[in-house]
């Protein structure tokens, strides 16, 4: 039996197709970025203009909706949505971790939720 003599070109197609390679995430609709998305959500009290003093019970329903409304990034989405179904101090240091590796000095949001343990994001 001969071999097929396509076999030689077909088979680097064959092998590009079954690379492990990572898939490539698609950029946010308006080319948000992850850490931007992060700096969005730590200032979402300011951004927003919550006082989370003079509301405490609702705030995570605010923050929460504010941050699904202007957080386009896909990492973004998917970490707060992560951070939804924690507790609000699990939120707080989840949430400065993130930041910590997106390069922010600080997060308001994170020393918030860690400091009083109320406000949390919700699903």
């Amino acid at each position: 039996m001969r071999p097929d003599p396509l076999l030689p070109l077909l088979l680097p197609a064959f092998l590009s197709a079954c690379s492990s390679a990572p898939e490539a995430k698609a950029p946010a609709p308006g080319g948000q970025t992850f850490p931007e998305a992060v700096a969005m959500m730590c200032d979402v009290d300011r951004r927003a203009g919550l006082d989370p003093e003079a509301d405490p019970i609702s705030v995570g329903q605010m923050r929460s909706a504010w941050i699904t409304e202007h957080v386009e990034s896909p990492d973004g989405i998917e970490l707060r949505t992560m951070l939804s179904v924690k507790g609000a101090a699990e939120q707080g240091a989840m949430l400065r971790e993130e930041a910590k590796k997106a390069g922010l000095a600080r997060c308001a949001l994170a020393d918030s939720l860690e400091a009083d343990g109320t406000g949390g994001l919700s699903p």
